[in-house]
């Protein structure tokens, strides 16, 4: 049975790096790859049911999102896309589930003024939100391997 790498994707350096990770293991591993763009916002729908102005405009910059770079990065025709609005780690860990998913990644920021290791806010806050297992993306070091930078970070 195939497995699923879920992506979260955000158009940052971080972001575009743990993108390129993405693929890179998907196509190692033979996982399906969702890229998966939640827009903060307030995830709330009139009585009707239908979504408000905002919301269906942050969810369709986030479809575009997902498209330019998976056209950019040249998956547009192989990964799935997922698009959402809400909190970010919630909405993540729903994609998540709804994918039946064996694996998260997210990106990660060089930690503080001195840049000494990495970290990642939505990593932390899916350690509640999920059982899924999530990988950190190390950011982009000029001459270092990234795997070999995530296990030097010690995360």
């Amino acid at each position: 049975m195939r497995g699923t790498l879920v992506c979260s994707v955000t158009d940052t350096e971080e972001g575009r790096g743990a993108l390129q990770l993405a693929i890179e293991l998907s196509g190692r591993l033979r996982l399906r790859l969702v890229l998966a763009h939640v827009s903060r916002g307030i995830g709330l729908t009139d009585a009707g049911g239908d979504e408000s102005v905002s919301m269906a405009a942050n969810r369709e910059g986030a479809r575009r999102t997902l498209a330019r770079l998976a056209t950019e990065y040249g998956v547009s025709e192989t990964a799935e896309r997922r698009q959402a609005v809400g909190d970010e780690a919630a909405q993540l860990a729903q994609i998540a589930a709804e994918e039946a998913a064996d694996l998260i990644l997210v990106p990660a920021r060089p930690r503080g003024r001195l840049r000494r290791g990495f970290e990642s806010e939505l990593a932390d806050q899916l350690e509640t939100e999920t059982s899924v297992p999530v990988l950190i993306a190390a950011p982009r070091r000029s001459g270092v391997d990234r795997l070999t930078a995530a296990s030097a970070a010690g995360r």
